[in-house]
């Protein structure tokens, strides 16, 4: 017989149903659009034009699409016009798919649009090119990751020579500035690139030494000198020399007891 009294009957239980619930990991919840500042331009037939200066009035970035061109055809000059362009199906009444990161590059919209993509700059009862759909999703880096060392160089040696370190601990969203041709002039975009897409940093480490690769994956015997500063105790900047006029730089920060791959400051040589 249960010889407990009916409040510790009821302690007991509440006891054993708090430590069941504290020994199962809780899931995220997905991002709401419902909690951004722009949420109320997210809607069904609204203006692309509209719904675009919303987005980036408050500080969010293009996510650049290398495969724009390709997936557009032709000359494509729309993927300098409209950076966040991934495709289309089609001039006319075609769907476009576009995106866009948050300012803190942890957070992906996708936009799905109708009418094609020109004219997209008109607003008003007049345009031709207006949202169909928007989705958020979290753009986090693996939850299971591992730092090899919190000492950057030992760090940067390892990211630089495993692949799958490289993977980890650059940043889903990697904030880049972009350098557009525009006849005689040419104008710089705040963008962000997504990981798997981001070349901003071709070093590999064999050995003892660090080495260039170019964009066909040969790999320059001659070492490669690093140079690396400290802008603050969190922050690690990571220049080189290789071709160009301007050098390159890659900006890492402290993530906990590692190092995450973040930005690159710095708009393409001319």
């Amino acid at each position: 017989m249960n010889r407990l009294a009916p409040p510790l009957l009821m302690l007991a239980a509440a006891l054993a149903t708090a430590c069941s619930e504290a020994s199962v990991p809780s899931t995220p919840s997905p991002p709401s659009i419902a909690t951004l500042p722009f949420a109320a331009q997210l809607v069904a037939g609204q203006p692309y034009a509209t719904v675009r200066a919303a987005i980036l009035a408050a500080g969010w970035r293009p996510i650049v699409t290398e495969a724009c061109a390709e997936n557009v055809g032709g000359e494509a000059a729309i993927c300098r016009e409209l950076p966040e362009l991934e495709a289309c199906s089609g001039t006319g009444e075609g769907f476009c798919r576009l995106a866009f990161g948050s300012s803190d590059a942890r957070q992906a919209l996708t936009l799905r649009t109708v009418g094609g993509h020109e004219g997209w700059a008109t607003t008003g009862e007049a345009a031709t090119v207006r949202l169909d759909r928007a989705d958020l999703v979290a753009a986090d880096p693996p939850a299971d990751r591992v730092c090899g060392s919190s000492d950057f160089v030992t760090f940067l040696e390892t990211f630089a020579g495993d692949p799958s370190v490289r993977a980890m601990w650059t940043a889903p969203l990697v904030r880049v500035t972009l350098r557009y041709d525009l006849g005689e002039d040419s104008v710089e975009v705040a963008a962000l690139q997504r990981a798997d897409a981001f070349r901003g940093f071709p070093v590999i480490h064999r050995g003892e030494a660090f080495h260039h690769v170019d964009a066909n994956g040969a790999v320059d015997l001659a070492p490669l000198a690093l140079r690396i500063s400290e802008p603050d105790p969190d922050t690690r900047d990571v220049a080189f020399d290789y071709g160009m006029s301007e050098g390159n730089r890659v900006r890492f920060t402290r993530s906990g007891d590692c190092w995450e791959l973040v930005e690159d400051p710095d708009p393409p040589s001319p």
